[in-house]
């Protein structure tokens, strides 16, 4: 603890806020991360029982276990199931408009989170600056001649700000990478559940109607007779 503190001392106010802005950066990658991962279930198996609970005509049941999963993808399927009965177009357009509603959900604090791994290299290389004109500061007062232990505590300011920088800079892209790859997981998700469903109430549609072909075929006959 000692040792953390004479770093921040040594530091500076910069590398205070590089901190406090890496925490930020992580509370976000935690928050995110635990959002994009409850979001996620096994969407096949998902699928097949809203599709028995169709075939069943259990419309209820099916859009309250949509409700029961509280999640992107779910809330995709839903929409589907409350406008299949308005043709293909219509589901579709449904359908976006559900996403569109989702997507900043999903995106909530993801700007943030690259804005600060912009910012942090930059922190650093202000540093830096600081620790230098600190150093001229010190040669300027002490004249010509100037110990090196003087302006040593500077260098090494403009060091560790400069370090930090870098290291968080780092890390706040990694934790944007990965959730990044995992918004993209889920949004691919989207697209699937809304494909696949909307398949699924059309080739169900087209079943329903053939039987009522194959009954006006033989009527149509005895009327040519």
């Amino acid at each position: 603890m000692e040792q953390l503190k004479a770093l921040f001392d040594q530091g500076g106010f910069i590398l205070v806020v590089q901190a406090i802005l890496i925490i930020i950066s992580l509370a976000i990658f935690l928050e995110r991360y635990y959002f994009y991962y409850s979001s996620q279930f096994d969407m096949h198996e998902f699928l097949h029982g809203i599709q028995n609970n169709v075939r069943n005509n259990k419309i209820v049941v099916a859009v309250s276990i949509c409700d029961g999963k509280k999640s992107p993808v779910s809330s995709v399927v839903r929409s589907v199931i409350l406008h299949a009965d308005k043709g293909e177009a219509a589901i579709r357009i449904a359908a976006d408009e559900t996403a569109m509603t989702e997507l900043p959900k999903l995106k909530r604090g993801l700007k943030l989170l690259a804005c600060i791994g912009n910012i942090t290299p930059m922190l650093g290389l202000l540093g830096t600056l600081v620790a230098i004109y600190k150093i001229f500061e010190q040669i300027e007062a002490g004249g010509r001649f100037i110990e090196t232990t003087v302006v040593a505590g500077s260098v090494k300011e403009a060091l560790i700000t400069t370090l930090f920088g870098l290291i968080s800079a780092m890390l706040v892209h990694l934790c944007s990478f990965v959730l990044s790859s995992k918004l993209e997981s889920i949004v691919l998700d989207m697209e699937k559940a809304c494909t696949e469903m909307t398949h699924f109430f059309l080739m169900r549609k087209l079943t329903a109607n053939e039987p009522q072909q194959d009954e006006q075929t033989p009527q149509t006959e005895k009327a040519n007779d």
